[in-house]
């Protein structure tokens, strides 16, 4: 269950990070070049909704039970957006020996999309090493296209966000719940750069942030995998948050 009313989500973006919140029945968006920026911007938020890995195993065969399930779930249509994420001594390692040292540790090279977002996994990671456990605790990972599978009664999307239908079907599940949410995206289209952030950026923090405020307003349909909660050598849990109507 998700604590408080200030709800932001959070999806990575060109620019850094896009992000929406909801305070009040207000929506804002804000765009910032690292996490601490965000963070300072919205200190007073009680739960964060973030598009990005949070706790990394250390080695062995075996990935984060969290992807695995989540792969089940959007199965068969977008399974293949759940990225694994690096282990723990990939993710500091020089970029060019990263996938080297996750197979000397998991067995498993990285996929190029992997290796991509390792900068912002680091980032995150390295932030969150830093602060309180009541901190930490306030950050939530969270996957878009589990979000939207939830949202549409626990079926994956078929179309890709990557084009017209399924950022509309995306829109359309969101909007069902908030109107003026289709508003905001139009408007934060108009307000940014494409080289910035994307049309499929701006959705996904959507999502996040819906689901956010819907967990707070119907508990019962707010779902972490695994359960129970598992956590990785730092102490950060390694789960995936969701909102799931029936």
């Amino acid at each position: 269950m998700l604590q408080g009313k200030h709800v932001v989500g959070i999806d990575g973006c060109k620019a850094g990070w896009m992000a929406i919140d909801t305070i009040n029945g207000q929506w804002n968006f804000g765009l910032f070049p690292d996490i601490e920026s965000l963070f300072a911007a919205y200190e007073n938020a009680t739960t964060f909704l973030i598009d990005m890995p949070i706790g990394l195993i250390g080695q062995g065969p075996v990935g984060r039970a969290c992807d695995t399930l989540a792969r089940r779930l959007l199965s068969p249509y977008r399974h293949t957006s759940i990225f694994t994420p690096p282990c723990r001594a990939a993710l500091y390692a020089a970029p060019s020996e990263a996938s080297a040292i996750n197979f000397q540790h998991t067995g498993k090279k990285l996929s190029q999309q992997s290796i991509n977002i390792i900068p912002k996994i680091r980032e995150l990671d390295t932030f969150l090493l830093q602060q309180t456990p009541i901190i930490q605790a306030r950050f939530i990972e969270a996957h878009p296209e589990l979000i939207f599978c939830g949202l549409n009664k626990n079926q994956p999307l078929q179309a890709s966000k990557k084009t017209k239908e399924g950022i509309a079907k995306r829109l359309a599940l969101v909007a069902q719940y908030f109107p003026i949410v289709k508003k905001l995206y139009a408007n934060i289209l108009q307000s940014t750069l494409r080289k910035a952030v994307l049309a499929d950026d701006i959705v996904d923090a959507l999502g996040l942030a819906v689901a956010g405020v819907l967990a707070q307003q119907f508990p019962e349909n707010w779902k972490q995998i695994p359960f129970p909660l598992v956590y990785d050598s730092k102490g950060l849990p390694m789960r995936l948050g969701y909102y799931a109507v029936k």
